[in-house]
């Protein structure tokens, strides 16, 4: 072999050699990659497994006050009350809200309360859901009752019987006010009402504007001959006081048409009537929902915080001007579909806004024009909650509020209103972080 070969030889040599190197570090490329896909692989199965535990065993171990509701208050309102009580406006784009409950056999706690000039008349088998001015003992029922203006029918004459009944009444008020002529008083005007059975296992009755339900701990008893439902046996339970059925006409007024409350128009059908385009109402718990909603979609999370937290400042400001506030617990939010805790505060905690700010006005005057209701707020107006008024006969210098304002503003109106009955304070001897000794210089 002469030089010239060998050089040859040398130079394949060279070339087998390098490619066996490239092979090798392809292999080893390629060994790596299947190495860091299994890898990731298992990594995906670990965590897959782990949010398995996490969210279908770990709960079982955890203290069930966190994932059970703060007091059976806060249950009732969320399961019974809200998806029964209904909230629609009198005109299309008009801001005259009326509420409706409804009313459902064997379901919804009535009673029927007298007052000192309001006076029920009824056939002798209902006069024992009647609770009287004196009687220290609530009466609630489940059976189907209203009360109307007296009517006269085959079987009851209630014109009749509350022509006597206002009668006596007024009787009665002269007999203990003897003077009264001397000392120039003015006689009660006394309002007689029929209560009757209506027709149906449903009804809808007249409800009164407000975030807190009616609500009895103590010294109430169910008529019931057995228990209708699981709450009944509550320590306490939500009901609806003086039911009155909701009836109502139509109207057109300056080219518009609308509706409104005629104790002798047309009685609802049943809930599809209601929620029908013709009445649009809408379920207070559909209405939080999408109030959730839309506070996710608006953003309102990047600025607001949804939690108090065990810091002085905190409870001292989601407190009342006595009293600090508990820090934010799980249970508050297991009724939440999502939940914003939160973690900058451009804007106020609204952990406990229901409870610092029920009124329906500063909340339309604050999305309309947040520097006017909060001065040096970075807040962006929310005008697209408001409508137009087409007529310009709005006495308000914002627009009319819409159903997003409706929605966010349920949703807001429960934080913090929810976590006691209204006959309890939620902070009262629940202060965790012994603010008060804290500020007074008994602890550190």
């Amino acid at each position: 072999m002469n030089e010239k070969e060998k050089q040859t030889d040398k130079k394949l040599n060279a070339t087998h050699q390098d490619k066996d190197h490239s092979s090798r570090g392809i292999s080893a490329a390629l060994h790596g990659i299947e190495l860091s896909a299994v890898l990731t692989i298992i990594g995906i199965i670990v965590l897959f497994s782990c949010s398995i535990i996490v969210t279908l065993i770990a709960p079982r171990y955890v203290d069930p006050s966190w994932t059970s509701a703060s007091s059976p208050y806060q249950m009732q309102m969320y399961e019974i009350s809200d998806p029964n009580l209904y909230i629609s406006s009198t005109v299309k784009g008009g801001s005259t809200l009326q509420f409706v409950y409804h009313i459902k056999q064997d379901f919804t706690l009535l009673a029927f309360k007298e007052a000192e000039t309001t006076l029920f008349v009824s056939p002798q088998d209902l006069k024992k859901y009647i609770t009287s001015h004196e009687e220290p003992v609530l009466k609630l029922t489940s059976r189907t009752l209203l009360l109307r203006k007296p009517k006269k029918t085959e079987l009851f004459n209630a014109v009749a019987e509350a022509d006597k009944r206002r009668e006596v009444a007024q009787t009665e008020w002269e007999t203990n006010h003897p003077q009264w002529k001397e000392e120039q008083l003015l006689k009660p005007a006394f309002e007689i009402l029929e209560l009757y059975q209506p027709e149906g296992n449903e009804a809808f009755a007249i409800a009164p504007e407000g975030i807190l339900e009616n609500w009895v701990d103590q010294n109430y008893k169910i008529l019931d001959e057995t228990v209708q439902q699981k709450y009944h046996q509550d320590p306490g339970v939500v009901y609806i006081n003086n039911p009155m059925e909701y009836r109502f006409s139509h109207f057109t007024y300056a080219g518009q048409e609308g509706w409104r409350f005629d104790p002798e128009g047309n009685a609802v059908k049943d809930v599809h009537e209601l929620k029908s385009h013709a009445l649009g109402f809408r379920s207070r718990a559909e209405l939080i929902t999408l109030g959730e909603h839309i506070y996710a979609i608006e953003g309102c999370w990047y600025c607001h915080t949804d939690q108090t937290r065990t810091l002085i400042q905190d409870v001292v400001a989601n407190g009342s001007a006595s009293y600090p506030a508990p820090p934010s617990s799980a249970n508050e939010y297991i009724y939440q579909k999502i939940t914003f805790p939160g973690t900058r505060r451009i804007g106020p905690d609204i952990s406990r806004v229901g409870v610092k700010r029920p009124s329906r006005d500063w909340h339309k005057g604050h999305f309309w024009s947040p520097k006017t209701a909060s001065p040096g707020s970075i807040m962006p107006s929310f005008h697209h909650f408001f409508d137009d008024d087409p007529r310009g006969t709005s006495r308000s210098s914002m627009g009319i509020p819409n159903y997003r304002f409706e929605a966010i503003y349920q949703y807001l109106l429960t934080k913090g209103t929810r976590i006691t009955p209204p006959t309890q304070a939620w902070w009262l001897g629940k202060d965790p972080v012994q603010t008060k000794e804290i500020i007074e210089g008994k602890r550190r």
